[in-house]
C-alpha cells in the first residue's frame, strides 16, 4: 500500500500556486499518492483570511485587535494560528508568500510550508520528488 499525504494550496485560479498565505480565504486540498505521484483535488477548505486592514496576524496577547487575543482556554491566538489549526491534517502548504509567524503556527502541527510560484501540478511534483529523496536518504542511513 502506497503512502498518501495531503497538500494545501493557496491559489486564486485553481491552476497556479499564486496566493499569499495570509490573504487567502480558502485552500485547495490535494491528496497525493507518493509512489505514483498522482494527485487529486479532494476538498476546498474555507478559512478566515488573516491579513486585513494592514495587519497580518501577529499574535498580540491581551489585545482586542483582530490580529490576536485569547481563546477560551486563555491561550494567545491569532488568525494565523486559526488557519494553521484548520490545516493541521495536511503535510504541506504551498503558497506564493508566507511570513515567519505563519510558518511557526504551522510547525506546531508538523505542517511544512513552501513558498513557490508554479502551476499546481509542477509544485506538487517537486514536493513529491523531494519527499522521495528524503525517504531514500533516511533508508540509506539505516
Amino acid at each position: 500500500m502506497a503512502d498518501k499525504y495531503k497538500v494545501a494550496v493557496a491559489t486564486s485560479d485553481g491552476k497556479t500556486v499564486d496566493s499569499h498565505f495570509g490573504h487567502v480565504s480558502n485552500f485547495l486540498i490535494f491528496e497525493v499518492d507518493e509512489e505514483s505521484g498522482k494527485f487529486e483535488d479532494v476538498e476546498e477548505r474555507d478559512v478566515q483570511a488573516a491579513c486585513s486592514g494592514g495587519s497580518c496576524g501577529g499574535a498580540q496577547k491581551g489585545s482586542d485587535s483582530p490580529c490576536g487575543g485569547h481563546n477560551g482556554a486563555g491561550e494567545a491566538s491569532s488568525p494565523m494560528d486559526e488557519i494553521a489549526k484548520a490545516l493541521s491534517d495536511v503535510d504541506y502548504v504551498l503558497v506564493a508568500r508566507i511570513g515567519p509567524h505563519a510558518i511557526r503556527a504551522l510547525a506546531k502541527y508538523d505542517v511544512t510550508a513552501y513558498d513557490i510560484v508554479l502551476p499546481i501540478d509542477e509544485a506538487i511534483s517537486k514536493i513529491n520528488e523531494f519527499r522521495k529523496k528524503i525517504k531514500e536518504r533516511k533508508q540509506k542511513r539505516y
